[in-house]
């Protein structure tokens, strides 16, 4: 749902929830953020230098090296499957035919080799903070001007709950759009499989609303007292009747959007931000529950949402079973222009 703003969230809560104060204290929560709406572009020429744009070829200073990512500290762990696969016998696939076996072992062959040694990083998306102003209103500590390239391992795809997956995301501030000038993709990158190009993207920005999501460190914060059939209502507003969930391809404001709350398909990242970024492994729930991380959890309020981008067909971009990234920073962070220190957590159905 595309709302304009908090006002429009209020008055959707109090018919869903018929409660005038919870309604008014949840739509107090409510952020601004700018949408991004797709639209393919076969000729990139046409998309101007330095402008918002979602995959494709990076405008970057002529003489910054292309990023890459180390080889991840647990990359025995990740190639493992690979290897096993290289050497496994037919009948491991026994739907396959003899070729088509022989390529798969070829192919996990190929992975083991990528993950073994650093490679280059696939270009995600740019953002023109500039344009993002002149289309709306975003957080105040978002930067007024400039450029960010995103970059993200598109092949192994981490899932942003390991420590371990810091390589895998790179992101480059500009100050000078002018400055920037089209780069081409390196080789390796090139040399991949269409289901890990990222064709270019034009991207129409639009002002929107965003409301909280239960799943934030926010919501509980709040100390709403909702009935057990308020909770079932919300629920039922959020997925089914205003479409607030995650959607894809680019259509509406819960795909791909700049700022705001995001559409979680699964659980809070905010708290999951803060443990990973302490150095915390979250693939289980013992850092959720350790009573010595609490006061790691408490900061989960500190992180803000910088971008999400949804599934979109039209890009051949797909996160898991049509799921979506989000990328966080700090408060403190985003105000020192600490890029750096973003994480990215993906997230599917």
């Amino acid at each position: 749902m595309n709302y304009a703003s908090p006002q429009e969230i209020e008055n959707a809560l109090q018919e869903v929830l018929q409660d005038t104060d919870i309604a008014r204290k949840l739509a107090a929560q409510a952020r601004p953020a700018v949408w991004l709406e797709t639209e393919a572009a076969p000729d990139e020429s046409t998309i101007a230098t330095g402008s918002t744009k979602l995959g494709g070829s990076p405008d970057l200073p002529a003489d910054m090296a292309w990023p890459q990512r180390d080889r991840y500290s647990d990359h025995h762990k990740r190639v493992q499957s690979y290897k096993e696969d290289s050497v496994a016998p037919d009948s491991r696939w026994r739907w396959a035919k003899p070729e088509q076996a022989q390529q798969f072992r070829e192919e996990a062959l190929q992975h083991v080799a990528r993950l073994e040694s650093p490679f280059p990083l696939n270009f995600l998306a740019q953002i023109n903070f500039a344009d993002i102003r002149a289309a709306g209103a975003v957080d105040e500590d978002f930067p007024h001007s400039g450029v960010l390239s995103v970059f993200f391992d598109l092949v192994e795809q981490p899932w942003g709950y390991d420590p371990a997956d810091a390589c895998a995301l790179a992101l480059r501030f500009h100050e000078d759009a002018a400055a920037l000038t089209r780069r081409v993709l390196p080789e390796a990158l090139q040399k991949l499989s269409t289901d890990w190009q990222t064709p270019a993207m034009a991207c129409k920005l639009r002002s929107c609303c965003t409301p909280l999501p239960r799943e934030t460190a926010q919501w509980d914060s709040l100390g709403l007292e909702l009935s057990e059939e308020q909770d079932d209502d919300f629920i039922e507003w959020w997925f089914d009747e205003a479409e607030n969930g995650a959607s894809s391809d680019g259509e509406d404001a819960c795909c791909h959007r700049v700022g705001g709350w995001p559409t979680p398909v699964q659980g809070d990242m905010q708290t999951e931000c803060a443990l990973v970024a302490a150095g915390h492994y979250c693939g289980n729930s013992k850092a959720y529950q350790d009573p010595a991380l609490q006061a790691v959890r408490d900061t989960a309020g500190e992180w803000l949402l910088l971008l999400q981008l949804g599934s979109d067909e039209k890009m051949g971009m797909s996160w898991g079973d049509n799921g979506q990234l989000y990328l966080w920073i700090r408060r403190d962070d985003l105000r020192a222009r600490r890029f750096d220190k973003a994480w990215l957590v993906l997230q599917c159905h």
